[in-house]
This record gives C-alpha cells, structure tokens and sequence, in this order.
C-alpha cells in the first residue's frame, strides 16, 4: 500500500506541533500555538508562505496580488500579533465599490453621505434608503461577527463555555431589537437579488450590491442563501461594500505579517517540503511523512489544507469510518472563480468615471438577470462570453507595485466552474482571458492595447498548484448547511477530527470567511485547551 511504503527513513526531532501548510490560517495558528508555549514547526510545500495571500512578479517591475487582492484579518488578531511591527501596512481607499455596466457608472464612497449622493442621481427614493440599509447592516453585522468569533459549541456535549458563548450571542441578537432580529432571521435564506430588490430601485445599485453574494461562490443571484454569503462577508467590516482593505506592497504582505510574528514567537517554518502523509498509530496522529522520505515527528498535527485533501489525502482510509468518509466526501466544494492579472502601460480609462473611483473595487455587470446568465452557463459546465468581474488597481494606491505611470490590474473572474464540460481548462484557458479582456475593453477603451502581460489562474490551476479542492478559494461552499456547527460537517465543527491530536485550522473549518485569519485562530484556541489539559 502506498500509504505503508512511506514510513521507513530517518525521523527528525519531535516537536510539540507540526502544522501542514503556510496559508495566512496556518501561520495564525502556528503564531498562537507557540506563544503558549508549544514547540511549533509549519511545513509549506510551495517555495514561499501565504497560500491564496501572495504578491508575485507577473512582468519585470510588476507585482500583483496574485490570488486574492483583499484582506480582512480581524483586529484583534492583528493586535494579538502586532502585525503592524511586521511590516503590514493597511490601505483603506476612500472608494468602495464603482459599478460598471449600467446605463450609467455608479461610484459608492466610504463616506456614506457622499454615497448617497452619487446615488440620488440614479434614484432619489434610493439615496434616502442607502443610509439606512448603510446602518442597519452595521448593526446585524455586530452579531454576526460575535459569531464568526466563537468557537462552535459541541452539539453531542456542550460545555460550560459553550453555554456561556451562546448566551453571549443570545444577548447580542436581543440588543438588536425585534425588527433586526426579524431581518436577520428572514435575510439568512434569501437570494440577494430578492435582498437588493427589497432596498433598492436602481439596476446598477442592486447589481453591485449583489456581487458580494456570490463571490467565489456555486450560486446565482437568485440562488437561495446568496444573501448569507453577503452577510458574512461583510460581517468583519460592518459594511455590504468594504469587506476588506488593501496591503501596500501586495496581498503578500499580510503572509509576511504573519510568518515574521510567528518566527518571533518561536515558530520553526521550512518551504520546499510536500507531505505526502499523516502518520497514524493506534488511531493517533504521530506526525508527518514527507515526499522525500523524511518522517517528521509531532505529538499533535495540524493541517491548514482543505477537509477533503486532509482526510481524504493524508490519512490511510483504514483509519476512519466508512460513514464519516462519505461525507466528507459530500463536502460541496466546486469552483467557480478564475484570477486574471494583468500588467498594464497605460491607466484604465471607463466612460463617465474619474479615476479617483477607481482606487477601491470595480463591479462589472450589466444587472443582475446579467449575472444570472453567466451563472447558468456554468451550472451547464460553460462559462459565459460576459461574466461577472470585479477588478481593483492597486497601483493607484501604491505606485510601487508598477513602473512609473504603469499599473497592475487584478480581476476575479466568474463564473468558471471547475468542472467544464466536453473541454478542459488547460484547453480554455485563453478563451476565458480573453472573454474577460474582452468586456474590460468594452468599457474601458484601450485596455487590450495597454496589456503588456497577463496571468490567468483557472479554478484547476487553484486545485494544482495552490492545493485547492475543486478549486474552491473558500475550501467548501459557504452555504447555510456548511455554516457554523456544520463546517466542515456536523458533529466535527470544534477543529478536531476522528484521529486523535488531529486537527483543521484552515477555510473549510468555521467561519472559512476568507482572508480574516479567524479559522487559524479559533482553531488555536481549541487546541491549546484540550493540550493544556494533557499537559496538567
């Protein structure tokens, strides 16, 4: 068996902790876990850390967020690490999102006074209700994030602290009163067409807002419980628009971040190394095999991979029941979103719009029954000539990513599904690049021309070289059945797994809501209670 024929070289000293994979969720975790103490090694099989958080060169003098262009790490995690001290640098533009597509482009600004009167040129009705959807997102989004901050309780046998959580989050929906509450309970399930409908008139606005319900997500915007995806998204900003900032120097930069503030704590962090095993011994974790024959030893192993590639990859079947095997194997976790970057000569130049709006995110939809097309083209294993794109250019920002008077432009794509039918990726790589090419030059007119490289990351090339089940950003569908007690599935939402000193620390455990950092360090936590009783 092949999984046997791996264990039989030398084996390193034995660490505390050995955790399989430098994600931005793996590195937390790691920083945490040896600031209580705990002897703790990080194994990345790329030749760099960061996973989905890396900036790299796409032509000489042009770096670009290769994967993901935005962050969220909760604040106090930044704190509890001082990030800042390691070099991470937030920008927050003063733009949220610029809506293109439309009869006419529509910029939202932070300042949502200034919003509303971008609005008010589109829909009068609609700039007197931004201000208060502005609000009381805001409001529902303070108990979301209580939540997205706890643990999930055991559902089997909840603790003290368990109960203690809950009745915390119990308060915090009280405080919203009985409207909010209502809305809260009713919004979970819609589909954000039917969300954005409810507050707004204006196409463009409602398409816009849209976009963050579906986002690196299998669903439409008449998919139901694309407004759930919305609320958690937003959630760690409070707003529907701002659901992240921008790292100068790159995405990158926050991997850096986090890997400085956990060598500072003590963490030992070695690239270049594949596992190709978890070692088992009496239904215990005992370490890791690595490709090259190296076993590394470790009393508890921590795997920031997605659920299916842990469980399904590392571990000998023999190891877990048939049951909990097959639904893992259910996990819903298939891709849909595709990364282009482009380096670029000249600014980008739409009709109507002052480049100031171009210094946050940039929506490109016509409306949203237009989205809803691009969707139905992927449920058939096709991806549409006109998908749904967001772009920032972060040089505007931070001139340093390009050469003077030059920029990067980062676009996620969608949809691409991962499972195309007839076809490959490899096959349609440039169809898709220049479909997307195609619509940018649509509205910004000497884009094609101003192109002097370009980068297309299909949802395969996730799965290949980023280690992305299904090529899923988020390791498994945000949706409401794998949510909370039921990430990655019910029963095990607590980080833990069948095999003893086990663990899951990366975005298929809960809250999996992106670039926040909150899954390493809830899953620290759980991990340093159940050691620390062993260690008493």
């Amino acid at each position: 068996m092949a999984f046997a024929a791996l264990i039989h070289v030398k084996t390193s000293k034995m660490n505390d902790v050995v955790v399989i994979g430098g994600g931005h969720n793996g590195l937390a975790a790691a920083a945490f876990l040896a600031k209580a103490g705990f002897k703790t090694l990080v194994l990345e099989r790329g030749d760099r850390v960061g996973g989905a958080a890396r900036t790299s060169e796409i032509a000489p003098g042009f770096r670009c967020s290769t994967l993901a262009h935005a962050a969220a790490i909760d604040p106090a995690i930044a704190r509890a690490l001082a990030l800042d001290r390691h070099g991470l640098q937030i920008i927050r533009p003063d733009v949220d999102v610029c809506a293109i597509g439309g009869a006419r482009p529509l910029t939202l600004w932070h300042d949502t006074a200034r919003a509303a009167s971008e609005v008010a040129a589109h829909s009068a009705d609609d700039a007197i209700r931004y201000p208060q959807f502005i609000d009381t997102f805001g409001r529902i989004s303070r108990v979301l994030r209580s939540v997205l901050a706890a643990i999930p309780p055991s559902i089997d046998d909840p603790s003290a602290g368990d109960l203690i959580e809950l009745l915390k989050t119990g308060r915090a929906f009280r405080g919203l009163g009985k409207a909010d509450g209502y809305r809260l309970l009713r919004w979970a399930p819609m589909a954000v067409a039917d969300f954005a409908a409810e507050w707004f008139q204006d196409e463009s606005l409602r398409a816009a807002l849209a976009g963050g319900g579906i986002l690196g997500s299998f669903l439409g915007p008449w998919s139901a419980g694309s407004t759930a995806v919305l609320l958690l998204l937003g959630a760690s900003e409070g707003h529907p628009f701002a659901s992240g900032w921008f790292a100068k120097g790159g995405i990158g930069t926050v991997a850096d971040a986090l890997a400085g503030a956990a060598r500072q704590a003590g963490v030992d962090i070695r690239t270049g190394v594949d596992v190709a095993q978890i070692t088992v011994n009496g239904e215990t974790a005992t370490g890791v095999a690595l490709t090259s024959g190296e076993v590394i030893e470790a009393k508890t192993v921590v795997s920031n991979l997605d659920p299916r590639r842990t469980l399904l990859g590392l571990i000998d079947p023999m190891y877990l029941d048939p049951e909990f095997v097959r639904r893992v194997q259910n996990i819903r976790a298939h891709g849909t979103l595709a990364k282009i970057n482009y380096a670029v000569s000249a600014a980008l130049r739409f009709a109507g719009v002052a480049p100031a709006a171009l210094t946050g995110r940039v929506r490109i939809a016509t409306d949203i029954d237009g989205i809803e097309r691009a969707f139905d083209a992927a449920k058939y294993g096709r991806f549409s000539d006109e998908p749904w794109i967001e772009l920032t250019v972060p040089s505007l920002l931070d001139p340093t990513l390009a050469p003077s008077n030059q920029h990067v432009v980062s676009a996620y794509v969608q949809y691409a599904p991962y499972h195309l039918r007839g076809t490959t990726w490899d096959a349609e790589r440039e169809r898709l690049a220049n479909a997307a090419t195609a619509l940018i030059e649509r509205h910004a007119p000497g884009f094609t021309s101003s192109i002097a490289a370009r980068e297309t990351i299909t949802p395969l090339d996730l799965e290949r070289r980023y280690g992305m089940t299904g090529g899923h950003i988020f390791h498994g569908e945000l949706s409401l059945d794998q949510l909370f007690v039921s990430r990655p599935i019910l029963g095990w939402s607590r980080y833990a797994t069948p095999i003893r000193n086990l663990y899951l620390c990366g975005s298929g455990t809960h809250p999996g809501t992106g670039l926040t950092a909150r899954s390493g360090a809830l899953a620290a936590r759980e991990i340093i209670r159940r050691l620390s009783k062993v260690r008493r």
